[in-house]
């Protein structure tokens, strides 16, 4: 008897130990196969033992958005009404915007003078880069002039310097034609277009100052007061940018062009000078004081162009930060433009209004939805109190039939198309909503939140 119950025992711990094994073995396989492939928890069913899943449901349009404001803020338009068909990116409700569309003037005019201010920074690298070109030529002239000092003059050496006076004679000649047309004054066109622009300016002005007037002389306070406010300093700030503007043409070229065209000149009549002081030193021959001369001359040259590379690094300094004050002109436009933006909902797609939540003159609370958007143009079925029980023999591609409580004797037939992950709590019961797509059935009078009862076909 105890030999038979150690061969029993011994039996069952081989099978155990073989059944471990085998386990071990599909638990390795299986976790292998899901790191290669995920699994679609959705594409998969239990059989429970029905044929039918059955489950209460609610008609659905196939798609539905609640559009709230970012920002809160005074309902200035409403643009639609309840059942008005809209286009993808109409405008639905516009709240009072007069302080970000004061904002987005200022910086835009903020924006205008960054520009102006990088011209300019432009032009100054113009004049220095001229400077430092006018050095260099003056170092070559002056170690030119030494080396002419130095040597004795040849025949062809006196008629090439020669040939230079008179090229760079001729240079001057040039460079003044140049200046002069740097220095013309605007076209007449420009000229009235800005005197035009500054007269509406100025129109603009008179009413922004007279309703600033009538507030403050009727002592009213609070919002009213502080809107006057900023638009008469936005009015004001277009009055002196177009103001700016006129007197800017008027002016003619700035004081860096002018510098700039001035500068071409003088390089030129440097050059010219130095070809003809070549041409005398050579005449007249080697001398030592001559020679010191020469020398001290390539020394000055030298230090003159170490001071003009100097102004040169200076100006691209400038002009590296008037580009970084148009970058950050150009994200405060933006950012005024988005808050502009803001103040006015959009339908997001193509659909129906569906409902309207708040009035002309009313305070929009941001995250209240303001009003109800959906697309009629098909139906879906969202279930409602489908348990955790059922929900596990449902699988998508599913058919499905519908029955209608307002519409006794119509069926809908569809196809699972979704199931939710994430679980509800209704009545004490775990469920999971199922999305069902529907034929379309034009003949029949089907509205949002209808009451169905689907039967799933899980066989």
């Amino acid at each position: 008897m105890n030999v038979k119950r150690f061969l029993i025992g011994l039996l069952a711990l081989v099978v155990l130990a073989g059944g471990g094994f085998w386990a071990y073995g599909q638990f390795s396989s299986s976790e292998a196969k899901s790191e290669e492939t995920a699994v679609n928890l959705n594409t998969i069913s239990v059989d429970t033992g029905v044929d039918i899943v059955s489950a209460e449901g609610q008609i659905v349009p196939l798609r539905e958005v609640a559009l709230t404001f970012q920002s809160p803020g005074q309902v200035a338009e409403i643009l639609v009404a309840e059942g008005d068909v809209v286009a993808q990116g109409d405008p639905l409700i516009r709240l009072d915007a007069t302080d970000q569309e004061i904002a987005l003037q200022q910086a835009q005019a903020s924006l205008t003078q960054a520009r102006a201010n990088l011209e300019t920074a432009n032009a100054g690298v113009l004049g220095a880069q001229t400077a430092v070109s006018a050095a260099q030529v003056a170092v070559s002239a002056a170690e030119a002039n030494l080396a002419l000092v130095k040597a004795s003059a040849t025949a062809e050496q006196i008629a090439v310097s020669e040939a230079g006076v008179d090229v760079a004679t001729a240079g001057i000649s040039q460079a003044a034609g140049s200046r002069d047309a740097a220095l013309e004054a605007a076209p007449e066109a420009q000229i009235r277009a800005a005197e035009a622009q500054l007269r509406a300016a100025q129109a603009a002005l008179t009413p922004a100052q007279t309703r600033y007037d009538q507030v403050t002389g009727n002592e009213i306070e609070g919002d009213v007061r502080e809107q006057a406010a900023l638009q008469l300093q936005a009015a004001v700030a277009q009055v002196n940018a177009a103001q700016a503007a006129l007197d800017e043409l008027n002016a003619g070229a700035t004081e860096a062009e002018r510098r700039a065209a001035s500068g071409g000149v003088a390089a030129a009549t440097a050059q010219r000078d130095a070809a003809q002081a070549q041409l005398d030193l050579l005449l007249a021959g080697a001398q030592p004081e001559r020679i010191a001369v020469a020398e001290a001359g390539v020394e000055q040259a030298q230090t003159a162009v170490s001071e003009a590379e100097l102004g040169l690094a200076q100006a691209r300094t400038a002009v590296t930060q008037a580009e970084a004050g148009i970058v950050q002109a150009e994200t405060a436009v933006a950012a005024a433009q988005d808050a502009l933006d803001r103040m006015t909902l959009t339908a997001p797609f193509a659909g129906t209004v569906g409902d309207i939540a708040v009035e002309v003159g009313e305070l929009a609370i941001s995250g209240i939805p303001a009003v109800i958007l959906a697309d009629f143009s098909g139906w879906q079925i969202k279930t409602t109190d489908l348990t955790e029980l059922d929900v596990v023999a449902v699988e998508i591609g599913l058919p499905v039939e519908a029955t209608i409580d307002a519409l006794p004797g119509e069926t809908l037939r569809g196809t699972v198309s979704d199931i939710a992950e994430a679980a509800s709590i209704v009545r004490g019961d775990v469920t999971y909503v199922v999305t069902i797509d529907v034929e379309e059935r034009p003949d029949l009078p089907l509205r949002w939140g209808m009451t169905v009862f689907v039967n799933v076909d899980v066989e």
